[in-house]
């Protein structure tokens, strides 16, 4: 019993690391109408990404160099 307890753990969280290590979607799949830059609206379906901060220039949307900047930050 205990060692499936333990087993059952280990798989968690192993399972957890590797979520937390997915890359993050490609500019273009985020930017859905193609305008080339991401509002606040397309940033929400990347989970983790912390619209304001990543927003450097604070137009409401950013650009490829902003969200690759953040998203970079986020996977280290």
């Amino acid at each position: 019993m205990k060692a499936r307890v333990t087993a059952t753990v280990l798989a968690l969280c192993f399972s957890a690391a590797a979520i937390a290590q997915q890359e993050a979607p490609a500019f273009e799949e985020v930017d859905q109408n193609s305008d080339g830059m991401i509002s606040q609206q397309e940033a929400e379906q990347v989970e983790g990404l912390d619209f304001s901060t990543a927003d450097r220039n604070q137009d409401g949307q950013l650009d490829r160099q902003e969200y690759q900047q953040a998203t970079q930050q986020q996977q280290q």
